[in-house]
């Protein structure tokens, strides 16, 4: 890559490499010459009467800051050109991601669709809400290194001064009143949000029955849905849509669109870190994605139960009584896990003796074999090295060979000190270990918080090892075995685990004979 321009204050140097082109817009990449990043430079073709007219929009740009937008940095014109850099995405926008990759699971469109809508909801909280009138999978743009995504183009937004009029966007995205004369509000940008979250399920591009706008424009007016809509199997994202594409005083508003039951968070219950107490936990149930709800209890090992605890919580109006089933099975399975994890350290516990005892004789046995080797040396001083050099291989020890080092028999210390760390000396984990690693398959509905036990403890792993690599998981909202196999290794670099848990996880996950390549 070469320096092909600079902005007019030099900070930012545009390289020759493009990113993106379409209809009206170049994407070329540039650096921060301040900060020394990489950014996305953005040219459009335009007069200066229209780089004039976007002043207000500029305006809202530069105000905007969210960690689901774009963010805007600079803006000019110069030769005809309107030039913006923003903020770089690594991985492009939403539609090629899904081109690339097939359609991706429900999992992965809930946290697509919570990220949207947090976007939105910072939007249109504006005052006035300032509306973006051009969402579609075209202008989400992706980091696929990390899981999020932010929207982009922001070039169509405009703060609502009462009623906007402007007829603007991607016709399949557009709502129906956007093609009236009455006006419309930030709700067009809903209709756009189900469209989009229609073509996240279905991988097909709305309308795409049409074959011009015209088409799409007399079955929208029509009130007729697209075709793909039939498509749509679950019957919690079918209804989502169905809320999002209705009628304007019908649809909800972003943040309200949250609570929909299709992206609800299920919770989890997490062991806290307490005092050396073994009878007495710290448990916390949480809500991922939400602060409206967060429960921290005690449990007593010797004398609670799950049930009554919960129950408890039900009758004080702490937790809604719709979880009781689901947060009793988490405590449940904390306390299991817990017992599992005492039942191996006890097992390993005998175990480390044993293995103390193995090498205390293998200790004595080299010791034996050095004394051998030392005494042969000072023989040798006192032979006639021409003479008896053919005697020599009789003279020496059993287990040493004529070049005085090790014979090809098996050493005592081989089994013994096979699954050492791979560098003589290095206390850090054996890869070798972790390439070793092999347990029992996991179904893709057990949680993953057991996997993870099972796993740590195959590599030789404690507790606390254990815990940290479960809390990595749950923080990229993988609770099952199921959703850990349906990570790209993309998603496995996201996770925050280092190489050595990685590796141990992806071998346990699949076993030595099914392990992907």
């Amino acid at each position: 890559d070469r320096v092909v321009d600079l902005s007019p204050n030099s900070r930012y140097a545009k390289l020759n490499q493009i990113l993106g082109k379409g209809a009206y817009k170049v994407v070329y990449k540039a650096i921060d010459r301040e900060e020394g990043y990489e950014v996305a430079w953005n040219t459009c073709q335009a007069t200066k009467s229209d780089f004039m007219e976007l002043s207000d929009e500029i305006e809202i740009l530069k105000r905007v800051r969210h960690p689901n937008i774009i963010q805007f940095f600079d803006c000019w014109y110069h030769n005809n050109d309107f030039v913006f850099v923003t903020e770089l995405m690594t991985s492009g926008t939403l539609r090629e991601y899904i081109r690339k990759f097939q359609i991706p699971n429900l999992k992965i469109v809930k946290r697509w669709a919570r990220q949207i809508l947090k976007g939105l909801s910072y939007l249109h909280s504006h005052t006035p809400p300032i509306i973006h009138r051009d969402i579609k999978c075209d202008n989400i743009f992706i980091n696929g290194a990390h899981g999020e995504v932010k929207i982009g183009d922001m070039g169509t937004a405009k703060m609502r001064l009462g009623k906007a009029y402007t007829l603007t966007g991607t016709p399949e995205y557009i709502a129906p009143e956007m093609y009236e004369e009455k006006g419309y509000s930030e709700k067009v940008d809903i209709y756009a949000f189900g469209m989009a979250l229609l073509e996240m399920v279905t991988g097909e591009y709305p309308y795409s029955e049409c074959k011009n706008t015209a088409q799409i424009y007399r079955k929208v007016s029509s009130g007729i849905k697209p075709e793909c809509l039939a498509h749509v199997s679950d019957p919690e994202v079918l209804d989502l849509i169905n809320s999002c594409i209705g009628a304007e005083e019908h649809r909800l508003s972003a943040q309200e669109i949250v609570e929909h039951p299709f992206l609800a968070v299920d919770p989890e219950v997490v062991l806290l870190p307490a005092e050396s107490s073994k009878s007495h936990l710290t448990m916390q149930v949480v809500f991922k994605g939400m602060d409206k709800l967060s429960v921290k209890f005690e449990f007593n090992v010797d004398t609670d139960t799950a049930e009554e605890v919960v129950n408890e919580m039900i009758v004080e109006a702490v937790l809604p009584a719709k979880y009781q089933r689901l947060v009793t099975g988490e405590i449940n399975r904390i306390l299991r896990d817990l017992r599992n994890e005492k039942e191996k350290s006890q097992s390993q516990a005998h175990t480390e003796a044993a293995y103390a005892a193995a090498v205390a004789v293998a200790q004595q046995h080299q010791q034996q074999q050095i004394q051998q080797i030392q005494q042969h040396q000072q023989q040798m001083h006192h032979m006639n090295l021409v003479g008896l050099s053919a005697q020599l291989p009789n003279t020496l020890p059993r287990g040493i060979g004529s070049g005085g080092g090790h014979s090809a028999t098996p050493g005592p210390l081989e089994g013994l000190y096979r699954g050492a760390p791979d560098r003589p000396g290095s206390a850090g984990p054996s890869y070798a270990a972790a390439d070793d690693v092999s347990i029992r398959l996991f179904a893709d509905s057990a949680p993953v918080d057991a996997f993870v036990v099972e796993a740590a403890s195959a590599s030789n792993r404690g507790a606390e090892k254990a815990l940290e690599w479960q809390q990595k998981l749950h923080a990229q909202d993988v609770m099952t075995v199921g959703d850990l196999r349906e990570l790209h290794d993309e998603d496995w670099t996201s996770l925050g685990l280092t190489v050595f848990a990685a590796r141990t996880l992806k071998n346990a996950l699949y076993g030595r004979v099914a392990r992907p390549s």
